[in-house]
């Protein structure tokens, strides 16, 4: 996760290497690729043309919703696409300094932390400033088209075929990546090549969110970014909300909620709400409506355990949502997704056989994937009664530590720091038990450090 350096000196592997999915992490994906293969192929159902226009596209229905690169995800784009941040912001995206980002957690104000620095704007510029790159990449193509299904031989992934123009097409290949998102069709491509399905981690949100675009007044020089989170138990009715400055002058608002109780919400239900909230809140609204209000559901977190398969085919890799998907609240998707493609990097630039099943590159996404996971999922864990408990007298130790760490972050900038890097994907989250930080918590909390 603090890898950050851009890679030089890769050695070209493969001759052809397709990408199925040409969002962030399908971007990123061809980004990596493109190091190591004479050609690669991004296969994509959007045309060019809509990949590059900058608006929401059928492929990605989410692009209307509030997004985030947090930091973890800022560093690893700019890592594989140098000056992309500036860039980003040449084209009206937004880069909020940690002066002028604000959190809330149950309405009350968080300490401001150095590292709260984000890159806000649509979605839907983001990809087009991508796919520009990714475009200029030398050896890349893009073929339209819907993947039908993978072809398999001597143990390993060796073709793509997909539907294109109403025609089927068999494209032979030496690497896969499958960044087709959330719907991917990979366990079943696995299952009907004679391969096992990846077992699923679920974990139930049913959360409705609810995004709308704010004119913003030149004249604001107060927070650019804020988020408000509520734990388990606090008496209100959304599970959190956001706000972004974002190109053409906008605010994009977000409120979630979870359950039956987000099943709609209107122009001035959002509007009424969110002058309930925090001033950024109450500031965003004051604009005109742009559009409308865009709903979207998330019905559960997944994990699809490839880490965990007995038998994988070589000379595949999945990467996005097509292996996690995560409460959209802690904005983890993007990040998520460039994490994804420096363990790619990684795996690639190793002396690994590629002829053998890629489990260097699943055990090390594995990583990653496991610590947003804890992140993201813990809080709906308790909500819905099912957060396991510590049993082991070393885990009740680890717990307590933890409560300690997150108790001593509201007074305490270094911890705060510390405990914010994990939810900025800059750390794992097992750095907030080395003992330096543990006995700085507990001297903060008065307690003695044992």
């Amino acid at each position: 996760m603090g890898t950050g350096s851009t890679p030089v000196g890769a050695k070209v592997r493969l001759r052809t290497a397709h990408v199925l999915g040409g969002g962030v992490a399908g971007l990123l994906a061809a980004r990596v690729l493109s190091d190591h293969a004479e050609q690669v192929v991004v296969v994509e159902p959007d045309r060019r043309e809509s990949l590059l226009s900058g608006a929401v596209r059928s492929g990605a229905p989410q692009g209307s919703q509030v997004h985030l690169l947090l930091p973890g995800g800022r560093r690893q784009v700019e890592r594989f696409f140098p000056g992309f941040v500036e860039e980003a912001v040449a084209a009206g995206a937004v880069l909020c300094e940690a002066r002028r980002t604000v959190a809330y957690l149950d309405d009350a104000e968080q300490l401001p932390t150095p590292n709260a620095e984000f890159l806000a704007s649509s979605r839907p510029l983001l990809e087009s400033l991508l796919w520009r790159r990714v475009l200029a990449l030398p050896g890349l193509s893009l073929v339209h088209g819907r993947v039908t299904s993978l072809g398999f031989a001597h143990e390993a992934v060796n073709a793509v075929h997909l539907a294109r123009d109403g025609h089927r097409t068999e494209m032979a290949s030496d690497f896969v990546v499958d960044a087709t998102g959330r719907a991917s069709r990979i366990p079943d491509w696995l299952h009907r090549g004679g391969w096992p399905r990846p077992e699923t981690d679920r974990l139930a949100a049913d959360v409705r969110y609810f995004s709308a675009r704010f004119s913003r007044s030149s004249t604001w020089d107060g927070p650019l970014c804020g988020i408000a989170r509520y734990t388990p138990g606090f008496p209100t009715d959304i599970a959190g909300a956001a706000v972004n400055a974002v190109e053409a002058g906008q605010w994009a608002v977000m409120l979630a909620r979870y359950g039956a109780g987000g099943d709609g919400l209107t122009a001035d239900a959002l509007t009424a709400r969110c002058r309930e909230l925090p001033p950024v809140f109450a500031e965003a609204v004051r604009g005109e409506l742009i559009g409308e209000v865009v709903p979207h559901r998330h019905p559960h977190s997944r994990w699809r355990r490839f880490d965990a398969l007995e038998r994988l085919p070589a000379r595949l890799a999945v990467v996005g949502d097509a292996v996690a998907s995560f409460n959209p609240v802690y904005g983890q998707g993007m990040s998520s997704a460039a994490l994804h493609a420096s363990c790619l990097s990684e795996f690639l630039r190793s002396d690994t056989d590629l002829d053998a099943a890629a489990r260097s590159f699943f055990d090390l996404q594995g990583v990653v994937t496991e610590a947003a996971w804890r992140t993201s999922t813990a809080a709906d864990a308790v909500r819905l009664g099912v957060a396991g408990s510590a049993r082991t007298e070393a885990e009740q130790r680890q717990a307590r530590a933890m409560r300690l760490v997150h108790r001593a972050a509201a007074q305490d900038v270094e911890i705060a720091t510390a405990v914010r890097a994990v939810g900025f994907m800059t750390a794992h989250p097992a750095t907030l038990l080395s003992p330096e930080l543990v006995a700085r918590a507990a001297n903060g909390n008065g307690v003695e450090d044992r």
